[in-house]
C-alpha cells in the first residue's frame, strides 16, 4: 500500500463528518415486523432484549411491564404496585430479572422473573424522576434522574443508592450508558453536554458538542469505546472519543428529523430513530454512509431501541401501541402474521469493521474492505474507514480523509 502524500497538505481538520445518505431501497435487506400490544393505548416507551431472549418493555400509560416472546408471538403483562408510577426505562440483570425506572413515583423497580413479584426502591431525593437505567456490572445499576438533574448509582445487592449532581444545573440528564471501566456516561437534553461519572471517585465531568444547544438525548457505545449520541434539536448524531475528547457530527437528511433513540449493533452499525420524520436510520461506520428506512406504521414514534446478539433491532412503537423488530436477514424468517416491509439486499463478503481489524492486530493501511468499497485513513487520527468510491474525493476535499492506494 502507498499513501497519496499530497493530501497531507490539507491544513484543517473538520469536526463535521461528510456522509452519504441513501434510501432503503439501495441498502441491505431489512424486514420490519410489528405486533399489537394487548392493552390499548399503553404507550410502550423503552424496550430491552432480556438475557433469556424475551423482549421486555415499559407501558408508561398502562402502569405495566410487558413481555413479548419472539418464538410464540405471545404477550404477558405485569401491573406495577404503585399507581401512576409511569415506568420509563428498563434493563435486565444476569439472572434475567427486570430492573426499571418509575419516573412518576421516584422509584427503581425490580421484577423477579421466577416469582413474577415486583419490589420497589425509592430514590433518596424525592420526585427525582428516575429515567434511564444501565448496568455497569452484575451488581451496579446507574440511572439518570431527570427532574433532580442527578445520576443515581444503585448497589442491587443492598438496595443502597448514591446520587451525583450534574455540573450544569437543570441539565435534564436523559440517556445513559456504561463503559468497560464501569463509568457512567450520560446525555443532557437541556444542559447540551454529555457527562461522565467516575465509577471510583464519583467525579463528574462534562463535554460540550460543537453544535450549540443541540439537545443530546440518548447515548450508546461501540466495541471500540466510542460514544454515540443523538442531537435531538439539531438533526444530527455525533460520536465522541473519550481518549481525545473529540466529537464528530453527522447530519441526517433533515434538520428537523428529531434523532431520539440510539444503539450500536454487534457489527458496530449505529442505529437511531428520527421522531420528526418517522424513520429509522443506520450509520455504517465501515462505509461512512447513513441509510434511512421508512416504517410500516404511520407516524411511528420510537423512543428507545435495542439490539439482540444477531443484530436485529427491537423497538417500541409509541404512537401505534406496538412492539417491532428490524430483521437484517429475511431468508431465515418464516411468514408470520406481523406486518412486514422488505427491501432488497446485495450478497457481499463480510469483513469486520476497520477498527475491529486494527484491534486484532491489522495495520491501518492493510485493513480489508468489503468489495466495492475503498480504504481511506481519517486525517485527524489515522484511523481507517471503508467508503464508497464516489465519496472518496469529497472526503479528501473536505480534509477528512487520506486515500490509501492499492499496490
Amino acid at each position: 500500500m502507498q499513501l497519496n502524500l499530497a493530501l497531507f497538505l490539507v491544513a484543517i481538520v473538520s469536526i463535521f463528518a461528510s456522509v452519504s445518505t441513501i434510501h432503503a431501497e439501495e441498502s441491505d435487506s431489512i424486514t420490519i415486523k410489528e405486533w399489537g400490544i394487548p392493552t390499548p393505548d399503553s404507550a410502550p416507551h423503552d424496550v430491552v432484549v432480556g438475557t433469556n431472549g424475551m423482549i421486555w418493555f415499559t407501558e408508561i400509560n398502562a402502569n405495566k411491564i410487558g413481555m413479548f416472546n419472539p418464538d410464540t408471538e405471545e404477550f404477558k403483562e405485569f401491573p406495577i404496585p404503585t399507581p401512576s408510577s409511569r415506568p420509563h426505562g428498563l434493563v435486565t440483570d444476569e439472572s434475567g430479572n427486570v430492573w426499571f425506572t418509575e419516573v412518576g413515583a421516584g422509584q427503581i423497580g425490580k421484577m423477579d422473573i421466577q416469582t413474577e413479584t415486583i419490589t420497589e426502591f425509592p430514590t433518596p431525593t424525592p420526585n427525582s424522576g428516575p429515567h434511564t437505567p444501565i448496568f455497569a456490572d452484575q451488581n451496579t445499576l446507574w440511572f439518570t434522574e431527570q427532574r433532580a438533574s442527578q445520576i443515581g448509582k444503585m448497589d442491587i445487592t443492598t438496595g443502597d443508592i448514591e446520587e451525583f449532581k450534574t455540573l450544569t444545573p437543570s441539565a435534564n440528564p436523559y440517556g445513559i450508558i456504561s463503559d468497560d471501566a464501569g463509568n457512567a456516561w450520560f446525555a443532557e437534553l437541556r444542559g447540551h453536554h454529555i457527562g461522565r461519572v467516575d465509577a471510583v471517585t464519583g467525579e463528574v465531568t462534562e463535554h460540550a458538542p460543537p453544535t450549540e444547544d443541540s439537545g443530546p438525548r440518548r447515548i450508546a457505545i461501540d466495541s471500540n469505546g466510542i460514544l454515540w449520541i443523538t442531537q435531538y434539536n439539531a438533526g444530527k448524531i455525533a460520536s465522541f472519543d473519550p481518549n481525545t475528547s473529540e466529537f464528530i457530527e453527522y447530519d441526517t437528511s433533515s434538520e428537523s428529523s428529531g434523532p431520539y433513540a440510539i444503539w450500536v449493533d454487534p457489527y458496530d452499525n449505529v442505529w437511531f430513530s428520527m421522531t420528526g420524520i418517522y424513520k429509522m436510520g443506520k450509520l455504517d461506520q465501515s462505509t461512512q454512509t447513513i441509510e434511512e428506512y421508512d416504517m410500516p406504521s404511520p407516524e411511528t414514534h420510537i423512543k428507545f431501541i435495542h439490539s439482540d446478539d444477531k443484530g436485529s433491532i427491537w423497538f417500541p412503537n409509541y404512537n401505534n401501541n406496538k412492539i417491532g423488530v428490524m430483521l437484517a436477514d429475511v431468508s431465515q424468517n418464516k411468514e408470520e402474521s406481523a406486518k412486514t416491509t422488505s427491501v432488497p439486499k446485495q450478497n457481499l463478503a463480510y469483513f469486520p469493521p476497520p477498527l475491529k481489524q486494527i484491534k486484532s492486530g491489522t495495520n491501518p493501511t492493510n485493513v480489508t474492505c468489503t468489495e466495492g468499497l475503498e480504504l481511506v485513513l481519517r486525517f485527524s487520527d489515522g484511523n481507517p474507514a471503508c467508503i464508497k468510491p464516489t465519496s472518496v474525493g469529497k472526503l479528501i476535499e473536505r480534509g477528512w480523509a487520506i486515500h490509501v492506494l492499492p499496490d
